[in-house]
């Protein structure tokens, strides 16, 4: 059952950026997030039920909604979408955080590397080598809580080395490295890029489907 949702799934995110422009282009977010979801849920599944870690169940399903935002803003252009894009992912993350809390709490090297990401970017703001106008404290803030999971997942798999610690660690990366990508692809001079686009996309479904993949590992649903 989990190779069939996986296929499905991976095939729901390919057509994504086919129908970049498109007025379907949310609706195929949408389908593509609830694969990831359904991902996760499998996964879970083939342990015999075990539930998930709360609150992660929640920080997949806000993902699956902010990325229908993204969606909404790249084709309209309309700032509310992003905004609403920003909160969801970043809830997300916070979801995502508070389960990952629960196995170990973040020591001062990860808020040290959030805080490094996170002046890294306002610096680029105040170069102007990004422009997010307004959008910028919420980017800043962002940026934090993205990074801090990302450093968090990793110290974890560091500390507790299993199958489904790496696989999160892994997820946890690409997502972050989409973000990056993201920042580039909306906010510089490379704006509207296609190969960035492509990266973006890519690193973002992949991520999720890692994460998604960390819910089936015995060791690591026990949190």
């Amino acid at each position: 059952m989990q190779i069939v949702v996986c296929a499905v799934y991976l095939v729901l995110a390919a057509a994504v950026p086919m129908l970049r422009g498109r007025a379907a282009y949310p609706a195929a977010k949408a389908l593509a997030g609830l694969g990831f979801c359904a991902v996760a849920a499998a996964s879970a599944w083939q342990l015999g039920g075990s539930p998930w870690p709360w609150p992660l169940p929640a920080g997949f399903a806000l993902c699956a909604a902010g990325d229908v935002a993204m969606g909404l803003y790249n084709l309209h252009r309309r700032p509310a979408a992003l905004r609403w894009g920003v909160l969801l992912f970043a809830a997300g993350h916070l979801c995502f955080l508070a389960g990952l809390w629960r196995r170990m709490r973040p020591g001062p090297a990860a808020f040290a590397l959030a805080a490094a990401a996170a002046a890294a970017l306002a610096l680029l703001l105040c170069r102007k080598t990004l422009d997010m106008g307004r959008q910028g404290g919420w980017g800043v803030a962002y940026c934090f809580a993205v990074s801090l999971m990302a450093a968090q997942s990793g110290a974890l798999a560091l500390a507790a080395p299993q199958a489904g610690t790496a696989l999160f660690a892994a997820g946890a990366a690409l997502f972050w490295l989409s973000d990056l990508i993201l920042l580039f692809l909306y906010f510089s001079r490379w704006r509207n890029s296609r190969a960035l686009h492509a990266a973006n996309l890519a690193s973002y479904y992949l991520g999720m489907l890692l994460l998604a993949l960390s819910m089936g590992q015995a060791q690591y649903a026990l949190l």
